[in-house]
């Protein structure tokens, strides 16, 4: 009979842990929507930017870094051997537009916003977050796409771009 008690208990807690679990994640997801939101609040359809799972998210971090050399401090530029670095003070978004659709076919590329501190990755157009890459900048966000073999950060107050042939 006590045991029967225990083992009820055990699984009453171990619901209310699930749900505590999934009303967490739900928050966090919720947090990631109200900044996509912020970031393309002109957005209609799911198909121009998507939030993308914690398996998926993670699956894109880990491509990234090892695509990439990363140091403490982010990615080692000086072992980059493609790679731009813009300044705050110049027109940064029109120069790496012109970079990226110069040196890159720009079409309909598939593009990550990671942000080092979310467990979701934004998935988005390149050309949408060149439009919008004021709006995007943050110090601990990475823009990658793995089929351009690109990336951005954000150091400091500069924008660098690196890439792979």
């Amino acid at each position: 009979m006590v045991k029967d008690k225990k083992e009820r208990l055990k699984e009453l807690l171990a619901k209310q842990k699930q749900k505590e679990l999934m009303e967490e994640e739900k928050r966090e997801y919720e947090t990631v929507l109200k900044k996509v939101n912020e970031l393309f609040p002109t957005t209609d359809s799911k198909e121009d930017v998507e939030i993308l799972s914690k398996e998926d998210s993670k699956k894109i971090t880990d491509e990234l870094f090892d695509e990439f050399p990363f140091g403490a401090n982010g990615i080692e530029w000086t072992l980059m051997f493609y790679k731009t670095i813009f300044s705050n003070f110049v027109d940064y978004e029109g120069a790496l537009a012109e970079l990226v659709i110069k040196n890159h076919k720009v079409n309909n590329e598939i593009c990550y916003i990671i942000d080092l501190y979310s467990q979701h990755v934004i998935k988005t157009k390149l050309i949408k977050i060149i439009h919008r890459v004021e709006e995007v900048r943050n110090w601990d966000r990475y823009i990658y796409s793995p089929q351009m073999k690109l990336v951005i950060e954000f150091p400091s107050n500069d924008i660098a771009v690196g890439w792979k042939k």
